[in-house]
């Protein structure tokens, strides 16, 4: 693959740099620009590249990051982070996961490498790309719970990667000592497009956004220990990183629990501390409700013997939302 040319950040010196990268013209006559932080160390090392907000409401890792960038002491730093702080402004603007767009695949999460001359989703991914990804020896797409009060604190890694570069992630993604680290298919992924460039790669899914001051200070404080895990293990800062005992499973073993009826979701598992419970076949993980009747229109039971890995809080969900989630005990293995 022929080398890309080497962007104006890679010329900056110790210390914290700050652009806008424009992407395109928008129908309100404004420049749509992504915002690209880059903080350099004093010695040299590897370029961390981190994206955040692909989804627009999945905004706790941004907030998690400034504050790690305010701690940072680039003196003690060896390489660049190089950090796309809000991925989507579109979806972002909206409080939403996709782009407002009228036509094509709005996901940004699945259009990568994207396309120049694309719809505006595809223009975004192709100015990460050209910018970040092109560049990077090591990347994180960082996401987390959105607007739905998720609970989750895992680590996904990408199933189709070749053998060496998915040993070289799924090390990333252990790194940040979340308890679950997941073989996902994450075909069209900003971190597939790395891992085809020999680059490791790994996407945390953790927090969640409106999770009350408590659970927020929590996974910020795991969110910023996760990322100097990954920063040891690159060489970037010094000490070493033990990850704890992890559950590593791949899809197989996922198994998702989604309402047949919307209505209003009573949760049994609504603490940050219930990720990582082991959960009996037919346990009740929780009920949807009619909120005009106010008859139980389902209950949520667990399919298989697992771990869980993803819950909400009670609220309002739609019909199909995934609201559960199992690492199946029997297709799963420990990592210690």
């Amino acid at each position: 693959m022929k080398a890309a040319s080497a962007p104006r950040w890679a010329k900056q010196r110790e210390g914290r740099w700050f652009t806008r990268l424009p992407v395109t013209l928008m129908l309100n006559g404004a420049q749509l620009t992504l915002p690209l932080h880059v903080v350099t160390g004093r010695s040299p090392g590897p370029t961390l590249g981190i994206i955040t907000n692909v989804h627009g409401d999945e905004f706790l890792p941004t907030t998690a990051i400034r504050k790690l960038l305010g701690e940072l002491d680039t003196a003690k730093l060896k390489g660049r982070l190089a950090i796309i702080s809000v991925a989507n402004p579109l979806a972002t603007a909206g409080f939403g996961r996709l782009s407002p767009e009228q036509h094509g695949r709005t996901d940004l999460h699945e259009v990568f490498p994207g396309n120049p001359r694309g719809n505006a989703t595809q223009m975004i991914a192709a100015a990460i790309t050209a910018n970040v990804l092109d560049h990077a020896d090591a990347f994180i797409d960082f996401h987390s719970g959105g607007s739905g009060g998720r609970l989750q604190a895992r680590v996904d890694y990408n199933a189709r990667a070749e053998a060496e570069v998915k040993k070289q992630s799924l090390a990333l993604a252990r790194a940040f000592c979340m308890p679950f680290v997941h073989e996902n298919d994450l075909t069209g992924t900003a971190t597939h497009y790395a891992n085809e460039r020999g680059i490791p790669a790994a996407n945390p899914e953790m927090g969640g956004s409106y999770l009350g001051p408590k659970n927020t200070m929590l996974y910020t404080q795991q969110a910023i220990r996760g990322l100097r895990g990954i920063m040891a293990h690159l060489g970037m800062l010094d000490g070493s990183v033990k990850p704890p005992r992890q559950l590593d499973f791949n899809q197989q073993a996922r198994h998702e629990i989604r309402p047949l009826n919307s209505g209003y979701l009573i949760s049994s598992y609504e603490h940050a501390d219930d990720l990582g419970k082991r959960i009996a076949k037919g346990a009740r993980l929780g009920e949807v409700i009619d909120i005009y009747s106010y008859e139980v229109l389902e209950e949520m039971i667990a399919p298989v013997d697992g771990y869980l890995f993803f819950s909400r809080y009670s609220g309002l969900v739609g019909a199909g939302t995934q609201a559960f989630a199992l690492a199946e005990e029997a297709a799963s293995r420990w990592l210690d």
